[in-house]
C-alpha cells in the first residue's frame, strides 16, 4: 500500500507558509446562538458575532505567531499570541467560539467553545492562544 510521509523538514516548511499568512490575522467571536458545522459559512459567524461590549470591531488582531516548533508524534505547530477576552459591562455575553481570519479575510480556522463561555460580570474573562499543527503523520 502506497503512503504519504512528512518529514520533519516539510511539517516545519509547511507551517511557516501558514505563520506567514497568518501575520496580519484576526480573532473574531460569535454568540453561543451559532453552532457552526462543515456547512457554516463566514456570513452566518459574522451575523452571529458577539455584542459584548470592549470586543474590538472586526474582532482581535493576532501578530507574531511563533516560529513553528516540532511537536511530539511529528508535524510542526505555531501558537497564536495571547489574547485577553473580557468582559467591561452592559449584558451578559454567551461565547460560542469564534474564528480566526487571515489578512485577506478568509476563514483559517473555526473554533467552538464546549460549553459557551458566559461572560456576565466585572472579572469575568480568559486567554485566548491557539495551537496549529501541520504537517502530522497519520
Amino acid at each position: 500500500m502506497d503512503s504519504n510521509l512528512y518529514t520533519n523538514e516539510a511539517a516545519i516548511a509547511e507551517a511557516a507558509i501558514i505563520q506567514a499568512d497568518l501575520a496580519l490575522s484576526k480573532m473574531r467571536l460569535f454568540d453561543s446562538t451559532l453552532i457552526p458545522d462543515v456547512t457554516t459559512v463566514k456570513a452566518d459567524m459574522v451575523a452571529a458575532e458577539t455584542g459584548l461590549i470592549g470586543y474590538p470591531a472586526g474582532g482581535y488582531a493576532l501578530t507574531a505567531w511563533s516560529d513553528p516548533q516540532l511537536v511530539s508524534g511529528g508535524g510542526a505547530a505555531i501558537t497564536s499570541p495571547m489574547v485577553p477576552v473580557d468582559y467591561a459591562s452592559g449584558a451578559a455575553a454567551p461565547l460560542g467560539g469564534g474564528w480566526v481570519e487571515d489578512a485577506a479575510g478568509d476563514v483559517r480556522l473555526v473554533f467552538v467553545f464546549d460549553p459557551p463561555r458566559v461572560l456576565s460580570a466585572v472579572g469575568d474573562g480568559f486567554q485566548w492562544v491557539r495551537q496549529l499543527v501541520y504537517g502530522r503523520n497519520s
